[in-house]
């Protein structure tokens, strides 16, 4: 052989080899893909096919998201449906109530007083610092924004400061008095009558302010330390208040809502109000014939409390969240106030003690405040927000109510809360109703479509009726007659079987029309011939085969029930208030005040809607997809 012809042979025989070797390598991946599939079992089959649609692992942990902060949130935050507390109605969100600036460590804080969302403090040079949020418990426009104090306030040498819900009063070293903040009830500007009695002779000043949520007073000095109470704004029964301008001199005042405590020169207590309250009825009677000498008063919205010169302390009113009962407190009372429903106190051992409500985290003190020698000399307490201070104006400590994440509601309810407990009623009354349609669908289609003939006919035409009904009539009408005479829990539960019963038809007919394919297989015809009972066939044989457009609809039917359960309450036909659900939260939104200033109240749980049913659209489309043999193929 030519030297030619060997070449020509070889590379005949590497070209055959290479060939050889490519299609033995194809081959054997062919193999073992086949022999991998042949071993996975559909199982595995569709979950490696789900795992690899990005959209619908996007719509599974947006879906396990929303269930976790619903439930497990529900769960830490307990939510008392009788609860409400009007005075931080619409409140917008944040949670810096309680946030105080560092530039306030260098400075000698004198007096630190509260609204419902913020805090200013006063100090030994005159100048007012605030934090917080602003209010929104009135309507944009009608008020000056709080946090924002008036440049001709922040020049001026401030000596005393007092605050209501949302306005705030000041007096400086020339006598002059300020005021901003929400003045819808005239509470930021003194009225004629006033200002002629404060310039009558006698008057030489200011000796001391009080606020709350609608109205202002200031008590006058006469020169000799006390003077008369001039009080005005909105008051519940204004009438009761007429007293104040007849009554004797004061030389201290401290006040709630519906009441104002005066501290007399001889030391004796009166209290002026809206009659037949437990404040104004149960003044103990040593305080009023001047038997006891009392040196300092403080006051709650519905209670008071009063300190003689012997160190005890004296305490009336409601007895509402145990108010009206003294705590135990070893040591001589130093420095004592009274927040919206909270007294706190300190003694000369350096202790805090406070008692009343802890709605708001008011009786939760930070634990460099707990206990004996803490450095405390004075206490500050108004609505919700607590301060301590030591002997040279340093803030020690902060507690109470730091705020809502997401705002409040127009029944002053955290919303955030809200939004967790109604996500459980939401999400439960879904798979409840979803549950309940799918059983009855499962067991209509499986019937009429096995057993064919007369039960098909039959069933098909209850189906029809069912189908015929008009649903949303139906489901408002029963809830309505039935839901009157029943609990707002049972409610609940009628809810979700309406939703229930009302929503099998769909999936029955898919069902019937899959199992009129399936029935006629091969494997149905050997099952009948082995022996096998017709029940075991429909739910051994021929379910499994059905079971993933099953699995599909429940899917889509959950995201549908959850909407529908929205659209109901929303129009008030569903979960009823104070049981909270997101639709019954969207219901504020019918109000244009809500939609235009008080955004929060509608679209966080309008965000919560939307997010629950995409992310189970999605994990739906991907099930769907993922159950396709086709799917394989790509």
């Amino acid at each position: 052989m030519s030297k030619k012809e060997k070449t020509t042979a070889g590379g005949f025989g590497k070209s055959f080899a290479s060939m050889w070797k490519r299609l033995f390598k194809r081959n054997k991946l062919e193999i073992n893909v086949l022999e991998e599939e042949a071993l996975r079992t559909p199982l595995k089959t569709v979950m490696i096919n789900l795992l690899h649609n990005k959209f619908a692992i996007v719509g599974f942990l947006g879906f396990v998201a929303v269930c976790l902060f619903c439930f497990i949130g529900a769960a830490l935050n307990p939510l008392p449906l009788t609860y409400v507390e009007y005075t931080n109605s619409n409140l917008q969100p944040g949670m810096n109530y309680l946030s105080y600036p560092k530039s306030l460590a260098d400075k000698n804080v004198v007096k630190i007083v509260s609204g419902v969302s913020f805090s200013i403090a006063l100090d030994d040079q005159g100048d007012l610092t605030i934090w917080g949020t602003e209010c929104n418990q009135e309507l944009p426009g009608v008020a000056d924004y709080i946090m924002n104090i008036p440049e001709h306030i922040q020049n001026a040498k401030i000596v005393d400061i007092e605050s209501g819900g949302a306005h705030i009063i000041a007096e400086d070293e020339l006598g002059y008095f300020y005021a901003w903040g929400h003045f819808g009830h005239g509470q930021t500007v003194i009225p004629n009558d006033v200002h002629h009695e404060m310039s009558m002779d006698g008057f030489t000043g200011i000796k001391k302010m009080a606020a709350m949520t609608r109205w202002s007073a200031i008590l006058g000095d006469s020169g000799d330390g006390s003077g008369y109470v001039y009080l005005w704004g909105s008051m519940q029964t204004e009438q009761s208040f007429q007293g104040l301008y007849a009554a004797n001199r004061a030389v201290d005042i401290a006040a709630g809502d519906n009441h104002i405590v005066l501290l007399h020169p001889d030391g004796t207590i009166s209290v002026v109000g809206q009659a037949g309250i437990e404040v104004i009825e149960q003044v103990p009677a040593a305080l009023q014939d001047g038997s006891v000498n009392v040196v300092m008063i403080a006051s709650t919205n519905r209670n008071a409390l009063a300190l003689d010169d012997t160190g005890k302390l004296w305490l009336w009113g409601s007895a509402e969240y145990k108010l009206s009962t003294l705590p135990e407190i070893s040591g001589k009372v130093i420095s004592m106030d009274g927040g919206y429903k909270n007294f706190v106190v300190a003694t000369d051992e350096g202790e805090i003690i406070v008692w009343g409500s802890n709605e708001l985290h008011q009786l939760e003190l930070p634990k460099n405040l707990q206990g004996k020698g803490t450095g405390v000399k004075n206490v500050f307490a108004d609505y919700f927000q607590f301060y301590a201070t030591d002997e040279n104006g340093r803030i020690l400590g902060a507690w109470g109510n730091r705020g809502y994440v997401w705002g409040s509601d127009n029944f002053g309810r955290d919303v955030m809360v809200r939004i967790m407990h109604g996500g459980r009623i939401s999400l439960t009354v879904g798979i409840i109703a979803v549950a309940i349609s799918t059983f009855i669908a499962i067991l209509i289609g499986l019937s009429s479509g096995f057993f064919g003939g007369w039960v098909d006919h039959t069933l098909m035409r209850v189906t029809d009726v069912f189908d015929s009904l008009p649903f949303l009539p139906i489901v408002v009408t029963l809830n309505y007659v039935i839901g009157h005479s029943i609990s707002p829990t049972a409610r609940v539960y009628l809810l979700m079987v309406l939703l229930g019963v009302l929503g099998w038809m769909y999936l029955a007919r898919l069902i019937r029309a899959q199992l009129l394919l399936e029935r006629e297989k091969d494997f149905v015809l050997a099952a009948r011939a082995l022996g096998i009972k017709q029940g075991g066939i429909m739910v051994r044989h021929i379910l499994p085969n059905v079971l993933s457009y099953v699995i599909v609809s429940i899917t889509l039917g959950y995201a549908t029930m959850i909407l529908q359960e929205a659209v109901f309450s929303f129009l008030g036909f569903g979960v009823k208030e104070p049981t909270p659900s997101w639709g019954n939260m969207l219901n504020s939104a019918m109000e244009s005040a809500v939609i235009k200033y008080y955004w929060w109240r509608w679209i966080i749980p309008a965000l919560f809607v939307i997010a629950a049913a995409f992310s189970i659209n999605l994990l739906s489309d991907g099930l769907r997809e993922a159950m396709d043999p086709k799917a394989n193929e790509r």
